[in-house]
C-alpha cells in the first residue's frame, strides 16, 4: 500500500512552483473502447416554475474518459450534474449506470452509486482542520463518538500526500487557507472516497497554473483506473486539454457531441453561444492625455506583502493588476476597500480618504467586486433583490424603512442592464448558475454609483458570453469616467481589456505596461521577472 501510494506521489505532484503564469498541459492518453456508458443521463427535463432549465438533454460517460461539458451560464450545466449528484430530482428522463436505471433520491444516494462532485461553491467547513473536512465521516476516525485527533491526522498526512498535497497542513483550520488551498483540498476530499463518476464543476477557476496541471494529472490517473470524469469548466484551453469527448449545452440542451478534435476553437464558441462572436474583448478607446488622477496612492503598504505602492488611476482607465500569486494583489484590494489596515496616503478626487471600514470606502465612492462571489459578495440564501438591495439602503429608505416604489426600481433597472436571466426578483440567489451570481453582485455595486471599481478576478468560472458582457460593462463604466482597478490571473486577458497594466512584485510595483508594449507575451515576462528587478514603466511606442 504505502509503495502504491509513493507511485500515485510521483504520477500527481507538482513539478512547477505554483503560481507560474503558463499551463503546461500533458496531452491527454488514449480512450478505451466501451459499448456500454459507465453513467449516462438521457432525456432529462427540468423546470423551475416557467423557466425550462433542461429539455430533453443528454449526457454520458465511459469508463476511462474524461468528458468536458461546456456552454454559457445558464446553458443547464449545473442543474444536469445537481440531478447526477442527487441534489435535484429530475422531471422526467433516465438516469443510468452501465445500461441499468438508477435513481438517486439524495446526495446520499449518488454518493452510493459511486458519484463524487467537486461544486462549483466549495462545501469546506472554516472552522474545522484540514483533516476534519478531509476525513469526516470516514470510518475509524471517531472513538466512543470522540475524535481520534492523532489517528486523524496521520491518516490526513497519509492520504494527503498520497495524492501530491504535501503542502498542505492538515491540522491548519480552512479559513486560513488561500482560495486554491481550499479548492484543491475540495477536491481531494472527493478524489480520496474513491467514486466511479467524478465530476469535476469549475474546479480550475480558483487554480493557479501549477495546481491546475496537478488536477489534469488527477482526472488522466482517475481515468486511466477505469473511472469517468466530467469536466466543466469555461476556460476553453483546459478543456481541450483535459477531455476525450465534448459535449456543448445551449438553451437546455446538448446541441454538440464529438471527440476533442473534431470541435476547433471558434466552432466550439460559435456552437456555444448559437452565434458567432468576432472578438471577445471591446475596442480600446484612443488615449487621451493623463487628467487629474482619480485615485493616488503614495507609500501605500499593507497586510504581509503590500509594501510602499505608488499608484495612480484616471477617470475612465482601466488598470489592469498582474503578478504571480501572493505578491500582494489581494491586499492591495483588501486595503482600498477598508477591509484591512493600510498605512500611507490614499486620496481620491484630490481630497485625502481614510479607509478605515469598508464603509468609509463606499462613502468615498469605491465599490468592490470580491475574488470569492460565494463567500465573500454574496447572501446564498437571500432573494437577488436582496442582494442588490442591502447595499445600497441609503438610497431606497427613509429612516430605516424601504419607501415607495424605488427598491422594486433600482433592481428592476440593474438586472434589465445586466441581463440576469432569473424567474423572479424574489429566487435565491443560490438557485442562479455562477455567470448570474456574478451579475448580480456586479448589479449591487453598479447601483452604489461608485466613482472606483474594483474588480478582483471578476471573470473567474463565468462563461464565454458573460465574460464579454462583463467587458462591455466595464467599458461603459469608464466612458462616465469611472476608474477601474482590475486583477486577473490571465494575461491574455489583463492586456487585451486593459488600458495600462502594472505587475506586483514582492508587495511593490515591479513594471508598468501601456500602448503597444502591452502585450499577452509582455505582461507574461513581465510577471515571470526578478523579483528585484528595478521598477519600471514601458511607454507606448511612437
Amino acid at each position: 500500500m504505502a509503495e502504491e501510494q509513493r507511485s500515485l506521489a510521483a504520477r500527481v505532484a507538482p513539478t512547477t512552483k505554483p503560481g507560474g503564469p503558463t499551463v503546461h498541459l500533458a496531452p491527454v492518453p488514449p480512450m478505451p473502447s466501451f459499448a456500454v456508458p459507465l453513467f449516462a443521463a438521457k432525456n432529462i427535463r427540468k423546470a423551475y416554475g416557467g423557466v425550462q432549465a433542461l429539455a430533453d438533454a443528454s449526457l454520458s460517460c465511459f469508463p476511462g474518459e474524461v468528458h468536458g461539458l461546456v456552454g454559457q451560464n445558464g446553458a443547464g450545466k449545473s442543474t444536469v450534474i445537481k440531478i447526477l449528484s442527487g441534489a435535484v430530482a429530475p422531471d422526467g428522463g433516465e438516469l443510468l449506470r452501465e445500461g441499468q436505471a438508477i435513481r438517486l433520491g439524495s446526495p446520499l444516494a449518488a454518493r452510493e452509486q459511486g458519484i463524487g462532485t467537486v461544486f462549483q461553491e466549495l462545501s469546506l467547513v472554516g472552522d474545522l482542520s484540514v483533516a476534519m473536512n478531509l476525513l469526516y465521516g470516514t470510518p475509524g476516525i471517531t472513538r466512543w463518538g470522540r475524535f481520534n485527533l492523532r489517528a486523524l491526522v496521520a491518516r490526513a498526512e497519509e492520504q494527503l500526500s498520497a495524492i501530491g498535497l504535501h503542502r498542505l497542513n492538515p491540522q491548519a483550520l480552512v479559513r486560513d487557507l488561500s482560495l486554491s488551498d481550499r479548492q484543491v483540498l475540495e477536491v481531494a476530499k472527493i478524489v480520496l472516497r474513491r467514486p466511479r463518476l467524478l465530476i469535476l464543476d469549475e474546479a480550475t477557476s480558483a487554480l493557479p497554473p501549477a495546481d491546475v496541471e496537478w488536477l489534469q494529472r488527477i482526472a488522466a490517473d482517475f481515468a486511466r483506473e477505469g473511472g469517468a470524469v466530467v469536466f466543466v469548466s469555461h476556460r476553453m484551453q483546459e478543456v481541450m486539454a483535459f477531455s476525450h469527448r465534448l459535449t456543448v449545452f445551449r438553451g437546455g440542451k446538448d446541441v454538440g457531441t464529438g471527440l476533442v478534435s473534431e470541435f476547433g476553437h471558434d466552432d466550439l464558441i460559435e456552437l456555444m453561444l448559437g452565434r458567432r462572436i468576432d472578438s471577445s474583448f471591446p475596442p480600446k478607446p484612443s488615449r487621451q492625455p493623463h487628467q487629474k488622477p482619480l485615485l493616488e496612492l503614495g507609500r501605500m503598504k499593507s497586510g504581509r506583502r503590500l509594501q510602499h505602492v505608488d499608484l495612480k488611476l484616471y477617470p475612465g482607465e482601466i488598470l489592469g493588476v498582474g503578478g504571480l500569486q501572493g505578491q500582494g494583489q489581494l491586499d492591495l484590494f483588501l486595503a482600498l476597500y477598508g477591509a484591512q489596515p493600510l498605512t500611507g496616503v490614499v486620496t481620491v478626487d484630490g481630497k485625502s480618504v481614510s479607509l478605515r471600514s469598508p464603509a468609509h470606502a463606499i462613502r468615498a465612492g469605491i465599490a468592490l467586486i470580491p475574488e470569492d462571489r460565494g463567500t465573500e459578495g454574496l447572501f446564498q440564501t437571500l432573494a437577488i433583490k436582496d442582494n442588490i438591495l442591502i447595499g445600497n439602503l441609503d438610497k431606497v429608505s427613509r429612516l430605516g424603512l424601504l419607501f415607495g416604489g424605488a427598491p422594486r426600481r433600482m433592481v428592476a433597472r440593474m438586472l434589465a442592464m445586466l441581463e440576469v436571466k432569473l424567474r423572479s426578483p424574489y429566487q435565491e440567489v443560490a438557485g442562479l448558475s455562477g455567470g448570474n451570481q456574478q451579475k448580480v453582485l456586479l448589479a449591487r455595486a453598479l447601483a452604489q454609483e461608485p466613482k472606483i471599481l474594483l474588480m478582483y478576478d471578476p471573470t473567474r468560472g463565468v462563461d464565454v458570453g458573460t465574460k464579454t458582457e462583463i467587458y462591455r460593462l466595464m467599458r461603459e463604466q469608464c466612458a462616465s469616467g469611472v476608474g477601474v482597478l482590475f486583477y486577473s490571473s490571465d494575461a491574455a486577458e489583463l492586456a487585451g481589456v486593459s488600458d495600462r497594466v502594472v505587475v506586483l512584485h514582492d508587495g511593490s510595483i515591479g513594471a508598468e505596461l501601456e500602448g503597444d508594449a502591452l502585450t499577452e507575451e509582455s505582461v507574461v515576462r513581465a510577471v515571470v521577472g526578478k523579483s528585484d528587478a528595478v521598477p519600471q514603466r514601458v511607454e507606448a511606442s511612437a
